[in-house]
């Protein structure tokens, strides 16, 4: 019998699924696990230009006019799931002891997501 990582698996639009992956790339490793201002080169990392060209090769896709919009959404999305760490955490019911260390990230995880949402804006 097969095993499904609920968290590695897609049942929605694969964009999203792969700006969430790709969302590091704008977020700093102090904001939250993220890449970005480090020295790609030096590391041997692509950037996040580089990756998603060759995402949109090898999966056909031409380009991607809204992809800033897909990372939007998941800046909200991971700050949603900061929230949602941060009740648990007030409520006595995390399961990692970091859950309050966490949970104070996701309000500056919002506040990126809406400056990058505001500057979409027409």
């Amino acid at each position: 019998m097969g095993v499904l990582d609920w968290e590695l698996s897609t049942i929605g639009d694969p964009l999203a699924d792969f700006a969430y992956h790709a969302m590091a790339w704008r977020v700093t490793p102090e904001l939250f696990r993220g890449l970005a201002g480090i020295d790609f080169t030096r590391l041997g990392i692509p950037t996040e230009e580089e990756y998603f060209a060759a995402y949109c090769q090898r999966t056909g896709r031409g380009p991607i006019a809204d992809w800033d919009f897909y990372i939007v959404y998941s800046l909200f999305r991971l700050a949603a799931i900061l929230q949602g760490i941060a009740k648990r955490a007030i409520e006595g019911t995390a399961s990692s002891p970091e859950a309050v260390e966490l949970g104070r990230l996701a309000r500056p995880v919002g506040v990126q997501a809406w400056a990058l949402a505001r500057s979409l804006a027409p």
